[in-house]
């Protein structure tokens, strides 16, 4: 059913947007997935169903409200990763203390004991088979093998976001406290801080680190932090200015595919936070673009995790959803 909405608001709302709106208007939407669509979006590609998972506390399971009784998740997996085979899945459950593989069936294939360190908030893995998991109210980074036995423990990253390696001995993590990235070598020697606001990622190349300016605006950028220097390179813009009051209120990276392809995503609402334009990309890293897709999703329940969507090997685009009583779902956008 075809909704309006006016944008009567109130003078002091009015006077903290990064605009002015001079009059009520009259914007025509839909719901999709519990968002307010402008009819741009209405023809937008749905996710599909990739795997479900009880929420529970058996080696089955992942955890969610019921079984966290430390109060110290959003009740769903802090993240998930692809495994090296293409269809299995690495699942954090730190409400249960443990990283899990699954397969697509749902089926339990090993797991990871995290009892040791806390609760872990987010964990990567490089292609040596080390594990690095990161407690951000401890402020500890765990370095692990592939069986999860403790290598070294880096020290002094409280309230750190969120880490990925950058080679086999190196780590990027984002840590506001900081304010920026922090490069840490896997024996806890810092190796430089690149100094970036929020649109700065932890994710790597040849190249350098990428980043997404997103926030505001009607253009965006996709940039790259040059690898041994801090030149900032802007290799592509994406310009949105179709509609008055309309602009980018943010977006992310959500990492590279086999053949070194990066794949981002691109949101744009209204005053009234409509959505315009959620927009999944996919470049080759000279800024060329491969593909794109307009995708609905959930509504995100939980901002603060390390990350929503994630690329694929293969390129698909990996996100989740959870039901918070029942199921954790992981849904995939695919590109045709």
């Amino acid at each position: 059913m075809m909704k309006k909405t006016v944008l009567a608001v109130a003078l002091s709302i009015i006077c903290s947007l990064p605009y002015t709106v001079s009059a009520a208007q009259e914007v025509e939407y839909k719901i999709i997935n519990g968002l307010r669509c402008y009819e741009t979006m209405y023809n937008a590609v749905p996710y599909s169903l990739v795997m479900q998972i009880p929420l529970g506390s058996k080696p089955e399971n992942v955890g969610g409200f019921a079984q966290d009784k430390r109060g110290m998740s959003s009740g769903l997996p802090m993240t998930f990763r692809p495994s090296s085979n293409p269809d299995e899945v690495w699942i954090l459950d730190s409400i249960n203390d443990t990283l899990k593989l699954f397969n697509y069936s749902g089926k339990l294939i090993r797991s990871i004991s995290l009892s040791k360190m806390g609760f872990i908030t987010d964990f990567a893995m490089n292609k040596a088979g080390e594990i690095a998991f990161l407690n951000q109210n401890s402020g500890k980074i765990y370095i692990t093998d592939n069986q999860g036995n403790i290598k070294s423990t880096l020290n002094d990253f409280e309230y750190a976001l969120s880490l990925e390696y950058y080679n086999d001995q190196e780590l990027l993590v984002k840590s506001p406290l900081s304010k920026g990235i922090i490069r840490v070598s896997t024996n806890g020697e810092r190796l430089g801080l690149y100094e970036a606001d929020q649109t700065l990622s932890t994710y790597s190349s040849k190249k350098g680190i990428w980043g997404l300016d997103c926030f505001g605006g009607t253009v965006a950028k996709l940039y790259v932090i040059e690898t041994g220097t801090n030149n900032k390179k802007v290799v592509a813009e994406f310009p949105f200015n179709d509609f008055k009051d309309v602009e980018y209120k943010g977006g992310a990276i959500y990492g590279f595919d086999s053949k070194d392809n990066i794949y981002f995503g691109l949101t744009a609402c209204d005053s009234n936070g409509i959505v315009y334009r959620d927009r999944i990309y996919m470049c080759n890293q000279d800024g060329k673009v491969l593909k794109q897709m307009d995708v609905t999703g959930m509504c995100v329940r939980s901002p603060d995790l390390p990350r929503h969507r994630v690329a694929w090997p293969d390129g698909r685009i990996m996100t989740f959803y959870s039901d918070e009583s029942d199921l954790y779902s992981l849904n995939a956008f695919t590109f045709k």
